[in-house]
């Protein structure tokens, strides 16, 4: 297919002409003449004006001219006629380029013709003012051969062009519809042009048609050929722009690199943070240490103060036992003294032989006996006077107590009548018994005879009280046991009920002061577990799910926190420990290994891939931990709040706010006590207020059940008091003996004892006994004396002892006290633990250690405080205003309980910012830090590695597919031929074996990226200082640099090969300089020839033959030139348009079929803003003729330089002569 005719209309300041062409076509002129316009127009029509194909007067550099100020030419400058900035068409028009292509002999293709409409502006505007495209419509006409009259109209009102928006109408009104192809695009336009100069109708690819397109417009912009590298990177190699995707790759890297060290300067806070926690911990530990140290110190004290206490007592108590030897022994001698002294009487009467003497011993004898008896039976009785007011008392409190508690309730036989009456009995027994005993008992026995009176009382008080007793203590009068056996089980379960109330109110109180202390209140089972961890994991960071989640509207708090229920205290551990965090748990033992571990990891994925609705409840909280937002959208993130329960009966799994819930096809209450509340400040706040009501409520409940425990206790008490009384029995007897005593004293007092004899050697030997008994007695009651003095003594020592042991055990009580004040600041403190340990301690370790160890533990606190004030004040500094630490620590109160306090709120502070900012912002970033680094690798990969990598191999393709075809191109008398060589460039051959080691490395498609992957030490060398560069500060330097990498022409040398017929190849490179018209005829044989390749001349019949030359053959001589037209238009029968100035066109004359001359001229009026018009010489040429004018005008050349010849040396000639 050829170019047959072209049309142009309001194109530059070419006339609105039709221009026929033949096979060689000439566009001459002088310069600025506007041939290069009417060239332009030509390309115009084969690539659409495309951004990367054309380039607008291709022969001169458009940005050399912008450098000097002149205006870029566009498709809207041509429009309005643009020249040096006037404009011959300053109002709005349209413009149309038309090209009419024919088949030449041989080939199958019909006419068509390629048409570009446009319609442009000039925007005032802008200064300077700009020409501006308003619209553009590509067509093709198959089968058609349009004219100037299709776009030139003429009517009454003289001639005018066709309106844009009217062609298309108008030319289906004359051709049909069907056969009208527009299009809006460029791509497809071209497709559709190029499958109609191959004979198709239908479009070829977009590649072909780009292709093809852009070997039209290389060949037209001729550049000298300077070098051959330069000439086949520059001419046959397509560039290929991947500056966007430099930029973009470094803009991700510099995002990365941001990220990074926003991240970095993260973990440096998190580093620190973890540091000031550690010594606020360690301080904290250190501190209970230290009280834990005082407590044991106060006990060891009371304990070594109780051995010497109970050492008194021992010391004591052998002193008594000695006393009471020495009173034994005492009346030992006593009685043996009394021996002796009965001897001696007897044995006086014995001697005298008077019967009297005899009968008076026995009298006196039997009224000493009776003196003892009654001096034993005394204690006794007065014994038993006070057993029966103590069974008196008794009567009276359960008498009261029945009558004043409800405690018959719990304790059926209280309600006995019997009981009650003979209760009331003991109270009128006593009331008749009158007797004063300790009166009575007081007079040495000189006459008991008032007691007679009152022994009938006696038995009667004594059958009443032991009534009593077996009423409250026997078995067998009652079916449900005795009345004490009764009253000690209700004790027994009052105490404990007593001790539970004792233990919540204590609870209550440390969940409260926990929750002063902004610290949720976790089951004791979660507790246990989240300390096993703690201690066996420390690196797991445990930590609990409900601390880092609130809900944000209060009026769902109960719904939301009852439906998650117990889930709400899962632990969140490090991911690479959570397989070990749940074994620690399972291994508790009973019931403390209920707790759960989250599966952070798990969750994070399933909630990435979980779709959360509008109304879920998780969009209802705030989380302050990446794992509780993940594992809570993962879990509950298809629960809906719904408004009402008609609504929840048709929700799969949804929540109103009246605590209804729906799950698993069932619908259920989910409501908590607002003291079981733990998401968020305001739920804690609530949680408070509840459980300080509790607590009040707890406190009574205690103070009743401590009441109704003292009552049930002091009554039994009372019980336990009352036995048996044998007071009649013993009253009896005392009377018995009283009687005794009082005949033998009368029969005493009647007796003669006048005549006696004496024995006088034995009663001097039994005087000297005697004598000697008294000076044992004598002796024994001396040291009676001392053992006296001394138990005094030893009294006053435990009296001593015993206040200093009660001093020190308020001591203890204190420590204590204090210890379970701690508990309610650092609830993780466990208290009843500590206390045995201290206590074992205390009783295995001295005194004098734990002072020294107490003294070092407050040096060491000392150091911990200042180091932690330290480290908070360097957080302060570099830290966020919101990420600051209030902490002002008072060192003049340090180490009491409230500095203690204090360091405890600045650890939960440091807690707080280090989950906020570990666990929180860091993971959030280390989630898009992953994102980015993927989308990097993606971006790197794909855009710049596999892009280059590709260009590279497609370069080499290229390269081959042309030497394939300059195989079919031989040249001249030599028949030469051409074909490239090339080879790797050493520097960037490094750079392709990296693309390749990227693209090939089996790790890519299983996540790794760029950053991680394994390469080999070139490769990481190469990774790194791209890198670098992508990172680089000087982005100009930088991308200078990477777009020379990235331009895969330059990572081989190339050269271009002559190879004439039957000799060896010479390389063009190293064939000459000279000028540089010798490398002119092997570029035109290359461009040729990928003309051909471009245009498919070995597929089908038809093929585009028409290509066009701007500043053509400027190098090479008359000779060459005309050999490369031959080639061009003869050897492979291509229609060849080019430009020349008229100067220089002179010698090709006789070779051209048709010119085009063209003439910027002045005129008289103005054309728009112009004063000159161009004109045209449109000129047919008889080659014939030409050729016989050349060869005519050659002779007389020829004749005439050869009579100059002659005349130069005729004189000569003659003078030899």
């Amino acid at each position: 297919m050829y170019l047959k005719k072209f049309i142009y209309v309001n194109w530059g300041n070419i006339p609105q002409l039709e221009f026929e062409f033949g096979p060689i076509c000439l566009f001459s002129g002088g310069n600025g003449s506007g041939k290069t316009t009417a060239a332009d127009a030509i390309q115009t029509i084969m690539t659409a004006a495309h951004d990367n194909l054309f380039h607008f007067n291709p022969g001169q550099d458009e940005s050399s001219q912008r450098g000097r100020g002149k205006q870029v030419r566009t498709l809207a400058s041509y429009v309005l006629g643009c020249d040096d900035g006037s404009y011959a068409r300053p109002q709005a028009c349209d413009g149309y380029l038309a090209a009419i292509f024919h088949p030449t002999d041989g080939e199958d293709a019909e006419p068509f013709t390629a048409i570009i409409g446009m319609r442009a502006h000039l925007d005032d505007a802008a200064k300077p003012k700009l020409a501006r495209l308003d619209d553009c419509h590509f067509y093709i006409v198959p089968g058609e051969m349009l004219s100037l009259s299709h776009f030139v109209r003429e009517d009454i009102g003289g001639r005018y062009v066709t309106p844009l928006k009217s062609l298309n109408n108008l030319l289906k009104k004359e051709f049909g519809t069907e056969a009208i192809e527009k299009y809006d695009k460029k791509k497809a336009y071209l497709c559709r042009l190029y499958g109609a100069v191959r004979g198709k109708r239908e479009a070829v690819s977009e590649r072909e048609a780009m292709n093809a397109a852009r070997a039209f417009s290389r060949f037209m912009a001729y550049k000298p050929v300077k070098s051959i590298n330069d000439f086949v990177a520059g001419e046959i190699l397509e560039s290929k722009d991947l500056g966007e995707a430099i930029r973009n790759v470094s803009s991700l890297l510099k995002t990365i690199h941001g990220m990074e060290g926003e991240a970095r300067t993260l973990r440096q806070s998190i580093a620190m943070l973890v540091s000031a926690d550690h010594q606020a911990v360690q301080y904290i530990q250190q501190w209970l240490d230290f009280n834990v140290l005082t407590y044991t110190e106060a006990q060891c004290r009371f304990l070594q103060e109780q051995r010497r206490y109970l050492e008194a007592k021992r010391g004591q108590q052998m002193l008594r036992e000695a006393i009471a030897a020495n009173t034994h022994e005492r009346q030992l001698a006593e009685q043996r003294r009394r021996e002796l002294r009965d001897q001696g009487r007897v044995l006086e009467a014995q001697r005298m032989g008077i019967p009297a003497l005899r009968d008076k011993d026995q009298l006196q004898s039997g009224v000493k006996e009776c003196h003892d008896r009654l001096h034993n039976l005394a204690r006794p009785l007065l014994e038993q006077d006070q057993l029966l007011q103590k069974n008196t008392a008794a009567a009276i409190a359960l008498l009261h107590t029945i009558k004043s508690t409800s405690m018959a309730l719990a304790v059926p036989n209280l309600g006995d009548k019997a009981l009650r009456k003979v209760a009331e009995s003991i109270l009128c027994v006593q009331a008749n018994l009158n007797i004063n005993l300790h009166s009575l008992l007081g007079r040495d026995w000189v006459d008991l005879s008032p007691l007679e009176v009152h022994f009938n009382d006696a038995m009667s008080a004594q059958r009443t009280h032991n009534q009593w007793s077996d009423l409250l203590h026997s078995r067998e009068l009652h079916v449900a046991g005795s009345l004490r056996e009764q009253l000690a089980k209700e004790n027994t379960r009052r105490e404990q009920d007593l001790q539970g109330l004792k233990r919540n109110v204590e609870r209550k109180r440390q969940e409260i002061d926990a929750l002063q202390g902004r610290q949720s209140t976790y089951p004791s089972y979660v507790r246990v577990a989240l300390d096993a961890i703690r201690k066996h994991c420390p690196d797991a960071d445990a930590r609990v799910l409900c601390d880092y989640v609130e809900v944000l509207d209060g009026a769902w708090q109960s719904a939301i926190e009852g439906y998650i229920g117990g889930a709400r205290f899962g632990i969140i551990v490090a991911p690479e420990y959570e397989a070990e965090s749940i074994r620690l748990v399972r291994a508790l033992p009973g019931r403390d290994n209920r707790a759960r571990v989250i599966q952070g990891e798990k969750a994070r994925r399933d909630a990435e891939r979980s779709s959360v609705s509008r109304d879920s409840i998780v969009n209802a909280m705030e989380f302050y931990h990446t794992t509780a937002r993940n594992y809570l959208t993962a879990s509950y993130g298809s629960v809906e709040q719904v408004t009402d329960v008609d609504s929840l009966r048709h929700t799969r799994r949804g929540l109103t706010r009246d605590c209804m819930g729906s799950g698993n096809y069932a619908l259920f209450r989910c409501d908590l006590p607002d003291s079981d509340l733990v998401f968020g400040q305001g739920a804690r706040e609530r949680a408070l207020e509840a459980k300080q009501v509790e607590l009040g409520n707890v406190e009574q409940e205690l103070q009743g059940a401590t009441t109704r425990s003292q009552e049930v206790s002091d009554l039994l008490q009372q019980v336990d008091a009352v036995v048996p009384l044998q007071l009649a029995d013993i009253l009896q007897e005392m009377l018995s003996v009283h009687r005794q005593l009082r005949a033998s004293e009368s029969a005493l007092v009647s007796i003669d004892i006048d005549d006696f004899t004496e024995m006088d050697a034995e009663l001097s030997t039994l005087r000297e006994l005697e004598d000697a008994q008294d000076d044992l007695l004598a002796t024994l009651l001396k040291q009676s004396g001392e053992f006296e003095t001394k138990l005094k003594q030893r009294d006053r020592q435990c009296g001593e002892l015993g206040e200093l042991q009660e001093s020190v055990t308020a001591e203890v009580d204190a420590a204590e006290q204090s210890l379970k004040t701690i508990a309610g600041d650092w609830s993780e403190f466990n208290i009843e633990q500590r206390l045995q340990q201290a206590d074992h301690e205390a009783t295995n370790t001295n005194l004098p250690l734990l002072v020294a160890q107490r003294d070092t533990l407050l040096g060491e606190m000392n150091a911990c405080a200042h180091a932690l004030v330290r480290l908070v004040m360097a957080h302060n500094q570099q830290c966020r205003p919101a990420d600051s630490i209030s902490f002002d620590p008072d060192f003049a109160r340090e180490h009491n309980a409230a500095f203690f306090k204090d360091i405890c709120g600045v650890q939960r502070q440091l807690d707080q910012i280090h989950n906020r900012l570990k666990n929180n912002i860091l993971a959030v970033k280390h989630e898009k830090l992953q994102e980015l680094k993927l989308s990097f690798n993606n971006t790197f990969v794909t855009n710049l590695c596999h892009s280059i990598y590709q260009a590279i191999n497609d370069g080499k393709k290229i390269l081959e597919d042309l030497n394939d075809e300059l195989q079919h191109h031989r040249f001249g008398a030599d028949r030469e031929s051409f074909r490239f060589g090339w080879e790797w460039l050493p520097e960037y051959k490094e750079y392709w074996q990296f693309f390749k080691e990227v693209i090939d490395n089996p790790a890519l498609g299983d996540g790794a990226t760029l950053f991680d992957m394994k390469l080999s030490k070139r490769g990481m060398d190469v990774r790194d200082h791209l890198m670098s560069m992508l990172l680089d500060e000087d982005e100009n330097k930088a991308m200078r640099e990477l777009e020379r990498i990235a331009d895969y022409r330059n990572y081989r040398n190339y050269e271009i090969y002559k190879e004439p017929e039957g000799k060896e190849p010479i390389a063009l490179s190293q064939y000459g300089t000279g000028s540089g018209g010798q490398l002119e005829t092997p570029a035109y044989i290359i461009r040729s020839a990928a003309i051909t390749s471009a245009f498919r001349f070995n597929e089908g019949k038809s093929h585009l033959r028409m290509v066009l030359v701007d500043e053509a053959f400027s190098k090479m001589d008359e000779h060459r030139s005309k050999e490369v037209i031959n080639y061009l238009s003869k050897s492979l029968g291509l229609q060849l348009l080019f430009i020349m100035p008229t100067s220089k066109s002179g010698p090709f004359m006789d070779l051209i079929s048709n010119q085009f001359v063209f003439t910027k001229c002045p005129v008289a009026g103005q054309t728009g803003e112009l004063n000159t018009r161009v004109l045209v010489d449109r000129q047919s040429c008889n080659s014939e003729k030409i050729q016989e004018l050349w060869a005519s005008h050659r002779r007389t050349i020829r004749h005439q330089a050869a009579l100059d010849f002659m005349l130069e040396f005729a004189p000569e000639v003659e003078a030899v002569e």
